[in-house]
C-alpha cells in the first residue's frame, strides 16, 4: 500500500530543519537569527521558501533590524515582502466587487510602503533579484500594468536568467483571468520551457497554465486532450523526470501540478509517482483550490493509489 506512515500535513517548511529554525527566529521576533539564516544560503529557491515563512504585518523587530543595519538590503527585502502581505491580509481574496473602499485604500497605502522598502532593498544591492520578483507582485496590485510588471521581470532575469519566483509571479499576472489575454500566460510557459535548462523547476509553468486553461474552458475531459497530454508530458520530461532535476526545499510544489493534470487525465500511475516524490508535505497548491489542502492531498494520494493498484 501506501509508502508512507504520517498523516499528510500542510508544512511550509516541508520539514527542513533550516527551514524551521528560520520559521523560529522570525516568530520570535530574532533579527538577527533571521538575517544570518538567510545570509546562509545563495540558494534562490531555500531564499524564496524562506521569505513565505514571514508573517504579515509592520512587526517591531524589522523596525530594530532596519536601526541597527540601515544599509542592509535583506532587512528592506524582509520589510517589503512582510508589508506585501500585509496589504493582501487587507484586501482579502474575495472578488475586487466584495472589497470595500476602505479596504481598497488601505490595500494600496500598504503596497506603496512595501514597494519603498523593495526599492531601498536595490539601492543597497542591485544584484537582489528577488526584491525585483517581489516588486512584480506589488505592481499587479498597483495595477500598474502588464508592461510594467514584465520590465520588472526582465530586470530579475538580468540578474539571474532562469529566476524562478520572477517567472511563477508573471506567470501568475498573465493567466487570462488577471490579463485579458487568451494564452498569454500558455504562450509565456511554452517559450521558458523551450529554452530553459533540463532540470529546471520552471517545467511546472506547463501544467499550472493549463490548470488556469482548463478552469476557463469549462471542459471536463481538457486534461485528457492528447495535445494536451503531449505538452505536460514533455515539459515533465524536461524537468521533474529529468535526472538534473532542481530537488531539494519546495520541490514539492513542482510534482503537485505535474499530479494534478495527471489526474485529470486519468493517468494514475504518473499520479502516483508524483505523489511518492512529494510525500506527506505537499505544497499549499493546487490542493487549497478544493478546499483543506492536506485533507484533498491525502484523499487524491489515495485515490491515485486506489486506482495505480497500490
Amino acid at each position: 500500500m501506501w509508502p508512507f506512515t504520517k498523516k499528510p500535513t500542510l508544512d511550509p517548511t516541508f520539514g527542513d530543519e533550516e527551514a524551521q529554525a528560520f520559521q523560529a527566529a522570525v516568530r520570535s521576533g530574532d533579527w538577527r537569527a533571521t538575517r544570518d539564516l538567510l545570509a546562509a544560503t545563495g540558494d534562490t529557491n531555500r531564499r524564496s521558501t524562506y521569505l513565505g515563512l514571514l508573517t504579515a504585518g509592520n512587526p517591531s523587530w524589522i523596525a530594530e533590524w532596519i536601526a541597527a543595519e540601515p544599509d542592509s538590503a535583506p532587512a528592506q527585502l524582509v520589510k517589503g515582502v512582510t508589508m506585501t502581505q500585509w496589504a493582501w491580509e487587507a484586501r482579502t481574496a474575495r472578488l475586487a466587487k466584495d472589497v470595500s473602499s476602505e479596504q481598497f485604500a488601505t490595500f494600496f497605502r500598504r503596497l506603496k510602503l512595501a514597494e519603498d522598502a523593495l526599492d531601498a532593498a536595490l539601492a543597497r544591492d542591485p544584484k537582489e533579484a528577488l526584491a525585483w520578483s517581489a516588486l512584480i507582485t506589488t505592481s499587479m496590485g498597483r495595477q500598474l500594468g502588464l508592461e510594467e510588471s514584465r520590465r520588472r521581470f526582465e530586470q530579475a532575469a538580468a540578474i539571474e536568467r532562469w529566476h524562478g519566483p520572477a517567472h511563477f509571479t508573471l506567470l501568475n499576472q498573465l493567466h487570462q483571468k488577471w490579463s485579458g489575454v487568451q494564452d498569454a500566460a500558455l504562450d509565456f510557459a511554452r517559450e521558458t520551457v523551450a529554452a530553459m535548462p533540463p532540470g529546471s523547476r520552471l517545467g511546472a509553468m506547463i501544467p499550472i497554465a493549463h490548470f488556469e486553461r482548463a478552469l476557463r474552458s469549462g471542459d471536463d475531459g481538457y486534461f485528457k486532450r492528447p495535445d494536451v497530454i503531449a505538452d505536460v508530458h514533455a515539459a515533465a520530461e524536461k524537468s521533474v523526470l529529468h535526472p538534473g532535476f532542481e530537488r531539494g526545499l519546495g520541490a514539492q510544489g513542482s510534482h503537485g501540478w505535474f499530479a494534478i493534470v495527471a489526474l485529470g487525465a486519468g493517468n494514475w500511475a504518473g499520479a502516483a509517482w508524483h505523489f511518492d516524490a512529494i510525500g506527506d508535505t505537499p505544497a499549499e497548491y493546487p490542493w487549497g483550490y478544493y478546499g483543506n489542502a492536506a485533507k484533498v492531498y491525502a484523499r487524491r494520494r489515495a485515490e491515485a493509489y486506489s486506482y495505480a493498484g497500490r
